[in-house]
């Protein structure tokens, strides 16, 4: 009896002694919860405030410590905030890292917002990263998976950002996505989205190379833009004003473009944001310039010039990530155009000049008839020089346009069109086909004449590398800087840098890892310099012989009379890699 009394006491103390352990371990588990959270809200609240110092070691220990414990639901969602920081201050790779892992970890727990998130954050980074078919992947994903989910907001924001990625290959692919996302930013305007929708697809109408462009649709969708802006998003206000700006004068509606750019120069004036006015003085001088107010044109010209040195000197930067005005490319394009006809005034001014002095001269017969003679026999002479090496500029250029147009690249982009059709993936072996298509374009008239400009070499060597992306995906990013050069005025023979890229792709596509290309292009002592570098590594032993004795290069070194030089380069981030160079003389309009 007494063992059976001390066998239940003794039960009975185990029982609330469990019981007690259970809830000390639960108190625990709670209270690190809490802990997590508080570091995550905190973190938040820092980089809300632009505190990124403070932010990034909170968001870090909300990390260690979701990992410690095991709390892999807090776990992800700390991971998608360190994320989102990293994208913020432009460490897309970290990034990258954090959002992948994010979403490995949460695909768990079937969190869709959250995942939904961080794909739009992944897609963030890989369209800064300069690979567009990743971001256009994450993108697609994220609607896919907003879809089921009831939060018209997110999935708002995420087809215009699918959008976005699409405009820039297909803006017949990319309206209707943002007409959806239209109709889902109309039942909630607050939020301040409206304007950009109604922006993006007027862009959609003014691309010059897509089968969709509409200028009067265009115009009446910068309009809405505008209205909804000055309704609900008036810090967008001066730059939708801008745009529609732009549209009217390309339209002919001058007197309304006027008015809309005034508004914004003094409204700009008032509140001294010198980029905004120095937009709109350019703006405006075009505007006057096509209404051939030269005098006005030419003020606005010179103030925007000046309020552009302002700019420079006190706001370069810091302006860089806070830009209101993502038409900068444009803006120095029209500037450009604008230059261009200035000086084609001039010229026809300076001929006229010249003309009147000439007639006043009078000319000798006897120089006359000595100079005809001289010229006679120098034509003779040099018609026989140039038929040879006219001939033998054909036969290089023929050699050299089988080479870019080989038969194993043409083979290998149907290929690629097919197995995309195959794998059901129409739009995508759409895009590929119409960017295949323009490259071919390209390549045979440029092939035709004796020289383009560089803006339309460039097209070529941004549409044949994102062409060669496209045909193996992920495999590598690039890069095209001009200088800052006039590229519209400068002319430089046809078909040069495509062997140079071709070799750089090679090389980059045989190593493991994310690759880059970086191509170059700089004036230096009356030359120009074509630089094109990849991190394929450094060269192996015969590889350099190998390069130069390719058919390709050897081909453009022997037509232009030039030596293609090619040596190693170690890149700004430590990289190895090899730099090929070729230095031309060049044709200017000034």
């Amino acid at each position: 009896m007494k063992q059976f009394r001390a066998l239940c006491f003794l039960s009975f103390f185990l029982l609330i002694f469990s019981q007690a352990i259970t809830a000390q371990q639960n108190d625990r588990k709670t209270s690190y919860e809490a802990e997590i959270d508080a570091l995550n809200r905190m973190g938040l609240t820092y980089n809300k405030q632009g505190n990124v110092e403070k932010a990034e070691p909170l968001f870090q220990q909300a990390i260690a410590l979701s990992r410690k414990h095991k709390y892999n639901k807090k776990l992800g969602q700390s991971l998608y905030n360190l994320s989102s920081l990293y994208t913020e201050t432009a460490n897309y790779e970290t990034a990258i890292q954090l959002g992948e892992e994010c979403i490995e970890v949460l695909q768990k727990y079937d969190d869709k917002e959250t995942i939904a998130r961080c794909l739009i954050n992944l897609e963030t980074c890989w369209r800064q990263h300069g690979i567009l078919i990743n971001a256009m992947t994450y993108a697609d994903s994220a609607v896919k998976a907003l879809r089921p989910v009831k939060n018209d907001t997110l999935l708002e924001l995420a087809l215009w950002r699918q959008g976005e990625i699409y405009r820039e290959i297909n803006t017949a692919l990319a309206i209707p996505m943002l007409k959806e996302a239209l109709v889902l930013a109309q039942k909630i305007p607050e939020l301040y989205n409206l304007d950009n929708i109604y922006n993006s697809l007027g862009q959609c109408y003014i691309e010059p190379y897509m089968e969709v462009y509409d200028a009067a649709i265009a115009e009446r969708y910068f309009k809405m833009a505008l209205e909804a802006a000055l309704k609900y998003d008036k810090k967008e206000v001066n730059y939708n004003r801008i745009q529609y700006g732009k549209i009217c004068t390309a339209n002919g509606k001058y007197k309304e473009a006027e008015q809309q750019l005034k508004l914004v120069y003094e409204n700009a004036a008032v509140t001294n944001n010198t980029d905004e006015q120095s937009v709109a003085a350019f703006c405006l001088s075009e505007v006057y310039f096509a209404v051939k107010d030269f005098k006005t044109a030419y003020r606005y010209l010179k103030k925007h010039e000046s309020l552009e040195e302002l700019y420079a000197t006190t706001q370069k930067k810091s302006t860089t990530a806070k830009m209101a005005f993502n038409f900068k490319t444009g803006r120095v394009e029209t500037q450009n155009k604008l230059l261009k006809q200035q000086r084609e005034l001039q010229r026809l001014k300076q001929e006229q000049v010249s003309f009147r002095n000439n007639v006043k001269i009078g000319v000798s017969v006897a120089i006359t008839l000595f100079l005809v003679t001289v010229t006679l026999a120098l034509y003779r002479f040099n018609k026989k020089k140039n038929l040879l090496l006219s001939k033998k500029s054909a036969t290089l250029r023929q050699q050299l346009l089988l080479t870019q147009m080989s038969p194993h690249f043409i083979t290998s982009s149907i290929e690629s069109i097919q197995n995309l059709i195959r794998e059901d993936k129409p739009d995508i072996a759409a895009t590929y086909l119409s960017k295949f298509t323009r490259l071919t374009r390209q390549i045979l008239e440029s092939s035709t004449g004796d020289s383009i400009s560089v803006d339309e070499e460039i097209a070529i060597i941004t549409n044949y590398l994102t062409v060669q992306q496209l045909l193996h995906t992920g495999g590598f990013s690039f890069t095209v800087d001009d200088d800052g050069m006039d590229t519209e005025t400068i002319y430089i023979p046809p078909m040069l840098t495509q062997p140079l890229l071709a070799n750089a792709v090679k090389r980059v596509l045989a190593g493991s890892g994310q690759h880059s290309v970086a191509v170059q292009l700089l004036l230096k002592n009356n030359k120009l310099l074509i630089q094109v570098s990849d991190s394929g590594g450094s060269l192996k032993p015969g590889e350099l012989q190998r390069i130069l004795d390719s058919k390709d290069i050897s081909i453009t070194a022997e037509r232009l009379s030039t030596p293609v030089t090619v040596e190693n380069v170690s890149l700004e981030d430590g990289t190895a890699g090899v730099m090929t160079q070729l230095e031309i003389d060049y044709i200017s309009d000034d």
